[in-house]
């Protein structure tokens, strides 16, 4: 069982391949990255991204479309070097809509989820052309096809069903229960025949998706068993067969202690025994089958920088007090709604090769409040003043997940690394900035 400090070390490991007396991830020292742009800032490790979806292409098998999960980093650089590689765009808003397409995923290569969509996101959509809005809710399809009507236009239609059976050895729900995502299975049918209906919309496929965090292997594969039965009701309910299946995602990072990494390469051979059974089905012939992942595609790509700048001791206890936190990085301090807090990988950038103290240091931020820690007992080497700091598992539900308005900090820059050397993806915030966007009254 892989230690958090275990992790650390391999994940620096593939971020500076060479592992010299620097930490220089993708070949770019870190002393030079941050006389650039100061500390703190978020790290993104441009050929980690493409290696990850790759990885999972190959794994499962040809013919299966990944879809990026815009909301997992939505970096118009994270998306352009994702879209390169092949994946499409999986959007949950009109604000990820415009990064999907700047950066230049085509529309027939984006889907758009998500509860609530407004009269503006669902035109938005229907002007772009994208390959299908998954509806969530019955409601939802009628919205739909007035403003389709309105544009004079057409568009796709996926719909999201919330499965009777619930997706088990996953870390956070969302079907399979009651809530607010998707409609329930037993309205399948009457979903599928209102959106036959109208002539303005297209009927896609279905789209399921129930659970994040997921690591049981054969508990998603029995999931995605239930999806294709799921999909080849609905072909029977339209008369005609599917053009899409919208596996949705859910393969685990292991962020916390006692975690290990999601089996790829065995889900993708079970996957690929399923799609050998399934697809020559005729009610999925020329069906388009789609995974779509956020947090697994560029979660180990990411590192959050942050610098020392108090070390002190209470109560036999060692504190580093760092210039970033929970303002910037709100889920690795454990605030974005884990029930128990656990402290991410984290190392001591300054000192990579040395071995932790022995006692753990607690690690907190800028922010006033006892919640801003990364951890109470991280295994750190000896930290001291100045000391950078790397954060772990950051590329995912970082910088746009966290409250960065807290305490009026300036924002931190975003770095990608690339083909050796740092781009600046958005520059360091300043205190001034705290003023944009504000009017005195007196």
């Amino acid at each position: 069982m892989l230690t958090q400090q275990d992790k650390a070390r391999a994940l620096a490991a593939r971020f500076d391949a060479d592992g010299g007396v620097e930490f220089s991830p993708g070949g770019v020292p870190i002393s030079r990255i941050v006389e650039l742009y100061g500390t703190p800032f978020y790290l993104y490790h441009g050929e980690m991204l493409l290696e990850r979806v790759r990885r999972v292409r190959e794994a499962l098998g040809e013919g299966i479309e990944v879809s990026y999960s815009v909301k997992a980093n939505p970096s118009v650089a994270v998306c352009q070097l994702l879209s390169q590689s092949g994946a499409g765009g999986e959007v949950a808003s009109s604000g990820e809509l415009v990064v999907a397409r700047t950066a230049g995923i085509a529309p027939e290569d984006i889907v758009f989820a998500g509860p609530a969509k407004t009269e503006d996101e669902l035109r938005r959509a229907v002007r772009e052309g994208i390959f299908a809005v998954n509806v969530e809710s019955l409601g939802e399809i009628e919205r739909l096809a007035a403003v389709a009507e309105d544009e004079g236009s057409s568009v796709g239609v996926g719909l999201r069903i919330n499965p009777a059976a619930q997706l088990m050895g996953s870390q956070m729900r969302m079907g399979g229960t009651v809530g607010q995502f998707g409609m329930d299975q037993a309205d399948l049918g009457e979903a599928v025949r209102k959106v036959l209906d109208y002539p303005q919309l297209i009927l896609r496929g279905i789209h399921i998706y129930t659970a994040t965090q997921v690591f049981d292997v054969d508990a998603l594969l029995e999931h995605c068993r239930n999806i294709f039965e799921v999909a080849l009701e609905a072909a029977d309910h339209a008369g005609r067969p599917l053009e899409m299946v919208d596996f949705g995602g859910g393969f685990g990072v292991p962020y916390f202690e006692k975690m290990e990494e999601f089996d790829l390469e065995r889900f993708g051979a079970g996957f690929r025994d399923l799609q050998a059974v399934y697809r020559p089905d005729a009610r999925l012939e020329g069906c388009r089958f789609i995974f779509e992942l956020g947090r697994y595609l560029v979660a180990d790509a990411g590192l959050y920088v942050t610098r020392v700048v108090d070390v002190k001791r209470m109560r036999g206890k060692t504190f580093a007090v760092t210039d970033g936190g929970m303002n910037h990085h709100l889920t690795a301090t454990g605030n974005m709604g884990q029930v128990f807090r656990k402290a991410y990988p984290l190392m001591n950038l300054s000192r990579p090769g040395a071995e932790p103290a022995e006692e753990g240091t607690a690690v907190a931020g800028p922010c006033c409040t006892p919640l801003d820690m990364f951890g109470t007992n991280i295994p750190l080497a000896e930290p001291e003043v100045g000391d950078l700091l790397g954060v772990f598992y950051s590329g995912a539900y970082g910088f746009s997940a966290s409250n960065r308005g807290f305490l009026s900090h300036p924002e931190p820059a975003e770095v990608l690394v690339w083909q050796g050397e740092p781009h600046l993806l958005r520059p360091p915030g300043k205190p001034e900035d705290v003023l944009n966007g504000q009017k005195a009254v007196l």
